[in-house]
Formats: structure tokens, sequence, C-alpha cells
């Protein structure tokens, strides 16, 4: 039998292991500033077009 890598369900109890210990694990960057209000100003035009 031929795997091409850990299932997500295995993969998930070894990154809370990790970071149980203390160690740094990378994720994505926080949203600054300029990120919300992008957002939001999206969010505002999609709902005076959609409502």
């Amino acid at each position: 039998m031929c795997t091409l890598g850990p299932d997500a369900t295995d993969t998930r109890p070894a990154m809370e292991t990790l970071r149980a210990s203390g160690e740094h694990t990378d994720g994505p960057k926080g949203y600054a500033d300029t990120d919300r209000r992008e957002f939001a100003n999206a969010l505002d035009r999609w709902l005076a077009k959609n409502a």
C-alpha cells in the first residue's frame, strides 16, 4: 500500500503536542489594521449590493 503523506487526522495531534511542549510553530501572519479596514470596506460594499 502506498501513501502520499500523513493524514490530517494524524497531523493534528502531533501539532497539538508540539504546541503544548512550547515548540514554536509558524502560522499565518496576523491581520494588520489595513487588512481589517479592507475587509470591512469589502463587506460594506457586498452588503450594499446584496441587502
